[in-house]
């Protein structure tokens, strides 16, 4: 990804007559953005290319329009309406306007993992501080690293989760550190439940709590199980796969045999998050509700780790 910070409409005209000169450019805008931004990137590229307007909201059938000859997707709108997107970017020379204080969604491919992409470009018109940022990291570090104890029996992750501050700058810096193959999880989550970026802190908050209950829970040998019929109804792949998954115990035995570790783990990444938790905007009862209403439904017809919080009913459920 490459980051451009000053005069950014004279950096997109020079991006596109760099590559995409006398070629198709499609602008992908949602309602928050005006017809004077609008205008003004017509107005700085229409002499070096062939421009074109899409809302990015619309149906799928007019998005794929994407396809049809452009070199260049100029996107110009909020994270939500962004991270809604199902084509693949891939193939284009992505150019990306935020509009709010988010950044990392812009540096994930389609897999929700890292993408270093050298045909990328991040403009900001201002100094962007993604709070979320650090939430995320965090999270995933757990994430990433019980994942990859339970299918691989090996794990990486280092346990550090030392960033004092959090600017503009050390944003893109702890970005650039991150691995390739990490995935983004949260981001994946937020997407599919369409859950505003705003609210990934709860989100990573809420999940890590829940996995922290659930190691516990098989460390003291207090694990309920949901009453799987009277919750899945007659749907009755739902109901094999969590007999299934009720009758493998690989997944307790991982966290017997690795409890301290994975203890310790869960803890550092759940005291992170919530010691930072403050700085983020108040959050009613009332979403929060709604988010783990959001979250119950896609654990329950997920695969893997996150099926196991539905299955062992630590919701509540």
């Amino acid at each position: 990804m490459n980051i451009k910070d000053n005069d950014i409409l004279k950096n997109l005209r020079d991006i596109i007559d760099a590559k995409s000169k006398y070629q198709k450019v499609m602008l992908l805008y949602d309602d928050n953005v005006s017809n004077l931004d609008i205008a003004n990137i017509f107005d700085t590229i229409k002499e070096v290319c062939i421009f074109n307007k899409l809302n990015i909201n619309s149906e799928q059938e007019r998005l794929n329009e994407v396809n049809d000859g452009y070199r260049t997707i100029i996107y110009l709108c909020s994270t939500e309406s962004f991270l809604n997107l199902k084509f693949d970017r891939s193939e284009f020379v992505n150019i990306y306007f935020p509009i709010d204080n988010a950044i990392l969604p812009y540096f994930l491919d389609k897999t929700y993992r890292i993408e270093k992409r050298i045909n990328d470009y991040l403009l900001l018109n201002k100094r962007i501080v993604d709070i979320s940022l650090v939430f995320s990291v965090f999270f995933n570090k757990f994430y990433n690293y019980i994942k990859n104890l339970m299918y691989f029996q090996n794990s990486s992750i280092e346990f550090n989760f030392e960033i004092n501050e959090l600017s503009s700058l050390n944003s893109i810096d702890i970005i650039n550190k991150i691995e390739k193959d990490f995935e983004f999880i949260d981001i994946k989550i937020i997407a599919e439940c369409e859950i505003d970026y705003q609210f990934l802190p709860v989100v990573d908050y809420l999940i890590i709590t829940a996995f922290s209950l659930l190691i516990r829970s098989v460390h003291n040998h207090t694990l309920s199980m949901v009453d799987i019929y009277k919750s899945v109804k007659e749907d009755y792949a739902l109901v094999e796969k969590f007999y299934a998954m009720a009758n493998n115990e690989l997944f307790i035995n991982l966290i017997n045999l690795n409890f301290n570790c994975i203890n310790s783990f869960c803890e550092k990444c759940r005291v992170g998050i919530l010691d930072r938790v403050s700085v983020c905007e108040e959050f009613n009862e009332t979403s929060i509700k709604e988010i783990l209403v959001k979250l119950k439904d896609y654990f329950k017809n997920s695969q893997g780790l996150f099926a196991y919080l539905y299955l062992y009913d630590i919701f509540g459920i």
